[in-house]
Formats: C-alpha cells, structure tokens, sequence
C-alpha cells in the first residue's frame, strides 16, 4: 500500500514541478490521479514518517495545500477570464471586481482559499505538528 502512495505521490509531483507558479485555479484534468488518491496517499505518508524526515514532511504538506488549486476544468476556464479583470482592478486601489466573470472568478478563488486551509489543518495533523511548524510560506 505504501508503494502505490509512493507511486501517487511522484507522479503528483512531476506535474506540481510543470505548472506554472502564480496560477491560482489549475484544471483538475492535469492530475495523474483522482484528488481523493493524492489526498490518501499523502495522508498515509505523512502519518507514518518520523521526526527526522522534515525536508519531506514539508514537500507533502506543500503538495496537499496546493491540491485545492486543482479545480473542476470549467472553474479553472472562469478563473482565468476573470483573472484578467481581477489583475486590472487589483492596480486600482479601492475598487472591487463588476463584471459577472470576475465576480465569479472570485469565488473560486476565495473557496481555494479556504479549502487550503483546512488542509494545511489537516496535513499538520496528520504529521502530528503544531501549526507553527508547517512550512513557513503557508503559514
């Protein structure tokens, strides 16, 4: 059981080494294998690993955290034609998104948010970590 999580978990991680950095909504089709199956796996990894295994604890917490980003292919498609608009606004301080594809862009986004911090939750539990040990960029 633990090699097919091994197996997951790389192949999860090849394509995280492939995407682009800043994306905030990724098609959920770009995964090797169901969220659910990433999800246990790394799970079951992350339960099992010992106190000297740091530099991997945080690699998977990272990886689940940024699981939430893999959305419904639809999502990711109104994400990024709200995006656009979203960025434009973001330079004008005060002003709050209009149009019903950044509204909706949004509330993908602010669920994403929300979603990775239930996990980042979740991963320091399962690694049996206070919060204040998880990796420092999700802090």
């Amino acid at each position: 059981m633990l090699a097919l999580a091994g197996r997951i978990l790389r192949d999860y991680g090849r394509v995280l080494g492939e995407i682009e950095p800043g994306c905030c909504a990724l098609p959920r089709s770009f995964l090797p294998h169901s969220r659910t199956a990433i999800r246990e796996a790394t799970l079951q990894v992350l339960a099992g690993l010992g106190q000297g295994d740091e530099a991997l604890r945080d690699a998977l917490i990272r990886g689940f955290v940024f699981l939430a980003q893999f959305v419904d292919d639809d999502e990711a498609e109104r994400v990024a034609a709200g995006q656009a608009q979203m960025d434009t606004l973001a330079l004008e301080a005060g002003e709050e998104p209009q149009s019903p594809q950044a509204l909706d862009a949004l509330r993908v986004v602010n669920r994403i948010k929300l979603e990775m911090e239930r996990s980042l939750l979740q991963a320091c539990a399962a690694a049996r970590i206070p919060l204040s040990q998880a990796p420092s960029m999700l802090r």
